[in-house]
Formats: C-alpha cells, structure tokens, sequence
C-alpha cells in the first residue's frame, strides 16, 4: 500500500471512527435516561431499550444516512437548470494529483497499523476466551443425558404450555455442576445438573424450570450472543461492558417478574434460586442463560419485597415507538435531504435517453511519451493520448478520486479517439447569425480543450457513456461515500476577487442561450488562472490539485478573473493544503477548511480491452 493511499485511509477512517463511537455514546446515555425515566415498569422494556443502546454499536447513522442518499438518487429530481451552453477551455498541465509526505520513513505511518493490530489483537483475545467456554458448556451437552420420563419432563411440559412456548425444549441431566441453564440459540436445550432434582421439591423445580423458560420465550440466548459481538469489537469502550451488565441485571429480573406474575410464591422461588447456588457452579457464559446470573443477594430482596411492576399504558407505548421510529427514520430522513448532487453534465446524462456518435474511431496511441489531450469542436470529438479512466472521468464529468478499481491497463494504457455527430442545420444557423465566438488560442501539448457550442449540456457527455460501454463493456456502480473533503470560504479579511466586465449578451436558439461567454482556466508554470469564470470553476481545480472534493461555499457570484500565484513545488509538498490555503488567502482573500460531506464516487465492476477500430 502507498504511502499516499495510508495517508488517506487514516484521515478519512479515522473521523468515520470517531463520529461512530461518539454517537453510538450518546445513544446510550439516552437509553440510560430513558430507562431511568422507566424504572418502575417492566423490566422487559429496559431489557429492550439497552439492547436497543448495544446494537446501535453495529449500526453506523452512516449507513443510514447512505440508505437515504440512495433512495434520493432512486428518484432524482427532474427540474431543468438553465439553458446556457457554455465553451470551457482548460489549458495547461495539471497540478501532480498526489501528494507526497516529505519523510516517508516517518514513525507516524506506523500509527494507524499499531492501533488496528492492537484492536486486532483484543478482538481475538474475547473471541478466544469466549470460544474456550464455549467448548466447555458444548462438551457438557454432548456428554448429557436425555430425560424423557419423570416428574422434570412433566413439569417441564405443563409449563411449556402455560407459558406458551409450541416447540418442545429438550432436558438434559449433564455430568457437571454447572447451574441449570438453557443452551443454543435455535434449538434450545435444557441442562440440569445431575442429582439436582433430588434437592428441591416439586414447587422449587416447577420455579427453576420456569425461570428458564421464559429464558426461551424471550430469544434471550440470541439477545446475549448479539451484545457479545459487541464486546468483541468494541472491548476497548468501557460503556460496552457497562451496557452488558445491564441487560443481564434487566434480563433476569425480568424472569423473576415473569414467574411469580405466574402465582409462584416469593419464599418459595427465593429458596430455589438459593438451593441452585448452593449445589452448582455459575454458567461461564452470557449467552447460557441460568437461574443465577446478576446479584443474587440484590435478586433475592427484591423477590422478597416483589410488588408487580407497572404495565406501560398505550400512550408509553406509542411514545416509545415514536423514539425508535425518530431514531432509524432521523439519518435516512437527513440522508435524503443531503444527499450529494452530481453535477450538471452527469444529471443530464442519466436523464437523456441514449445517444451514439455518427461515427467513432479508437486506436491505442502509438507515442509513448504522449500527452493527453481532449479536444471538441462543433460535430467533432477528438481525444489523443488519454486513458480510458481519463475517458470516464470525462464523461462522467467526475475527478479521479471520485473513480476506483478496475483493471490496472485502465491507467496506462493510452488511446486515440475520433468520434463525429451531425449537428442541428437550424442551430447552426442561429448560432453562426450572432456575434462569433472568441477565437481559442492554438492549443499547445498538453492541453484539455473542451468547445461544446452546439450540443445541450450532457448530450456529448452521453455519447461519450455509450462509447465507453460498447468498446470498453463498461460497467460502473454508483455508490455515496463520506469522505474528507475542504470547503472554501471567505477569510476573515473578506474577498480580494476582481469582477470580469460586463459583455453582450449572448445569442439565442428557441428563447435559449447558444454560446455563452468563454470561461478560461489555465496553469502555466506555477501560476493559475481562471478567466471570466465563477469561483467554483476555481474550487474545481483544486479538487484535482489536492485529490480531494473542494465545496464552493463563498456566496460568491460571479463571474471573476481569478489568478493564484504559487511558489515552486507547493502544490507537491507535504504541505500542500495549508500552503495553498495560506496563499489564497493572502492573494484571494479565500481559504480553505476541513470538512466531511456524502461524495458520489463510482467503482469499475467490469472492463475489457477494446478492439481497433
């Protein structure tokens, strides 16, 4: 892995890391103050807000908020933007698109993989441990014996129908002293300790058998093995455990509740759970769930003390599906609202039907120290010397960031592309009426010269996607992402931008703008400039200078002459970002600051080498 690709995966796992932990904290803190508000009803319905507390732990609000970008993506809007069909001319070499440390050696590459192989390390620690016991409890099951006939069995069966559990639940006499418990998740079994029975009287066993199957009635098996999980990945957050105490305290109290609810007697349950302590040891596990698990001695007071707990009226009861409606519904809902919008080529595009060039030509380029170059004039397409990603990216009007995987020639190999269409005779005709364009400097190796005077936006955009899928098989998947990116905002000295002079209008075709006035973005040497552009045409270069999004978020409008003067080798140095944020701020009174926002990026499912043709 490049020094580089270590460098983004930390800065931008790390913040996703962090938000997750802190939220998944402050949901606890509010199923605590809820269950604390609810101390006096069932201790099922704390049981339920804690496990509620440990599965949010598994479920990122990114995910959710990605749930809600995709349903926005699903049903995009439809509205039209303006009807301007701009020229845009880049010219020049590009920025280097990564940025290298200046001490790669540095010990601070060796951070993030200390702290992964540490969480790696206590992660296999607990599944080691758990799986230990867990063989343990397994070896004794394997070794019991089945109890088919006796007064177990019947007691066992008279409450599996009182308590209405259809599915018979198997009971095994095991050979150790482990307290009576139910084992499995699926097929849950019974385990009795051998010589039990001959201890308790007939009251104190239809008590310990009931205990256990409300343990059943309930899934809570599954319940432990789902915080267990938790504590597995998250063992490093004190709260983790805190919340498994918790649900076991909240667990059994809510079995005791169950079973004298039933009409057992208090004394009498009190004596079971004591005779079952005295005569067996605790089960080594959450998810084998016993009649001794919490504190006993708190267990017992309260037995003693038992008044039936509060039933939640209906009105809690929709108060509470209401939270936890907020709390799934709230990130898809946000989602939706933010989900990120493509830009105005790749809206149109999707939103087109098909189109196709006239004609089209693809050659793998015969120089080998070419320079790419992208060329369209009116009812032509030129490439020369571009990659296909180079094509994608184009045609998808995206930066190279926002493109990942496929084959590796996607990078390298380079081709030379011809691809003509017929223009609109009436188009033309209005277009060549009004005022002619500015004339466009003869482009020079290594220029992106792009004229689309006379196509609607999107429209050579589309053709370019259909190349691309019937010479490449070209297959992309869209997804959203939250990724690290930089917002540009005005400095605290306020802009130092020069508003580009007013010119005519431009012509018009059927009430629409043709030609707009021609935006110009150039670097030569180390010197940018944006001519008669707004400062997002500015914000998108950095995009591709820093490898990361850039958000026009000024308020700015424009259109201004923009020139950004850099020092020798700063948009390749380790300080990049806050050497160019430096500058623009003291030559454009702008500046650039850290964020996270949803990106739209793409991946390569599939992709073939093309034919000559």
């Amino acid at each position: 892995m490049s020094i580089h690709a270590i460098e983004s995966f930390c800065k931008s796992a790390a913040p996703l890391a962090a938000n997750h932990l802190w939220q998944s904290t402050l949901f606890a803190a509010a199923a605590a103050a809820v269950a604390s508000a609810f101390r006096k009803y069932d201790a099922r319905v704390r049981f339920g807000l804690w496990m509620a507390a440990s599965l949010k732990f598994l479920v990122p609000f990114a995910w959710l908020i990605a749930v809600g970008n995709r349903l926005a993506q699903i049903h995009p809007s439809t509205g039209s933007p303006a009807g301007i069909y701009a020229v845009v001319e880049q010219v020049g070499q590009p920025f280097h698109q990564t940025v290298q440390p200046a001490d790669p050696a540095g010990y601070w590459l060796l951070l993030p993989a200390v702290v992964a192989a540490l969480w790696l390390v206590g992660t296999v620690a607990v599944l080691c441990s758990w799986a230990v016991r867990w063989s343990r409890v397994s070896t004794l099951v394997r070794d019991a014996e089945s109890i088919t006939q006796g007064r177990e069995i019947e007691a066992l069966r008279r409450l599996q129908q009182v308590i209405g559990i259809d599915k018979p639940v198997t009971l095994l006499r095991s050979h150790g002293p482990m307290e009576p418990g139910i084992f499995g998740i699926f097929r849950p079994v019974l385990l009795l300790p051998e010589g039990i029975t001959e201890h308790l009287s007939d009251d104190h066993l239809q008590a310990i058998l009931a205990h256990e199957l409300w343990h059943v009635r309930c899934r809570d098996n599954l319940a432990a093995a789902l915080h267990m999980l938790v504590e597995a990945a998250f063992w490093f957050h004190p709260l983790v455990w805190w919340i498994g105490a918790k649900l076991l305290e909240e667990r059994e109290r809510a079995c005791d509740e169950e079973v004298l609810q039933l009409g057992g007697q208090p004394e009498i349950y009190a004596e079971s759970l004591l005779k079952a302590c005295r005569f067996c040891v605790e089960t080594p596990l959450s998810c084998v769930s016993g009649v001794a698990g919490s504190n006993l001695k708190r267990r017992v007071t309260r037995i003693m003390n038992f008044q039936s707990a509060t039933h939640l009226t209906l009105g809690r009861k929709v108060l509470l599906a209401a939270m936890a409606s907020a709390t799934l519904a709230g990130p898809i809902v946000f989602g939706a609202m933010h989900a990120p919008q493509l830009n105005a080529q790749t809206t149109y595009t999707a939103s087109m039907p098909k189109q196709s060039f006239e004609t089209a030509s693809l050659r793998p380029s015969r120089s080998p120290d070419c320079l790419d170059r992208v060329e369209v004039q009116p009812g032509h397409f030129t490439a020369t010397c571009v990659t296909s990603k180079r094509l994608i990216e184009y045609a998808y009007g995206i930066d190279g960031y926002q493109l990942t995987g496929g084959p590796d020639w996607a990078s390298t190999d380079r081709y030379d592309v011809e691809a003509t269409w017929k223009e609109s005779a009436a188009l033309a005709t209005a277009l060549h009426a009004g005022p002619p364009p500015p004339p466009a400097p003869f482009p020079a190796p290594g220029m992106i010269v792009m004229r689309d005077g006379l196509l609607r936006p999107g429209q050579l955009q589309a053709m370019v996607i259909s190349l691309l899928a019937e010479r490449f098989n070209l297959q992309l998947k869209s997804e959203s992402q939250n990724l690290p990116i930089y917002d540009l905002v005005v400095a605290s000295g306020g802009a130092k931008l020069t508003q580009t002079p007013a010119t005519p209008p431009p012509p018009s075709f059927n009430g629409e703008s043709i030609i707009s006035d021609k935006t110009l973005i150039t670097k030569q040497a180390n010197e940018v400039t944006v001519t008669n552009g707004p400062v997002s045409a500015l914000a998108g270069f950095l995009s591709q200078v820093l490898n990361r999004k850039v958000i026009d978020k000024t308020g700015l409008k424009g259109p201004y002459d923009i020139t950004l003067r850099l020092t020798p080798g700063q948009d390749s140095s380790q300080d990049a970002t806050a050497g160019i944020s430096d500058t623009m701020q003291e030559q454009l009174g702008l500046r650039l600051q850290s964020g996270e926002a949803p990106v739209s990026t793409f991946v390569i499912e599939q992709m073939d080498k093309p034919a000559e043709n």
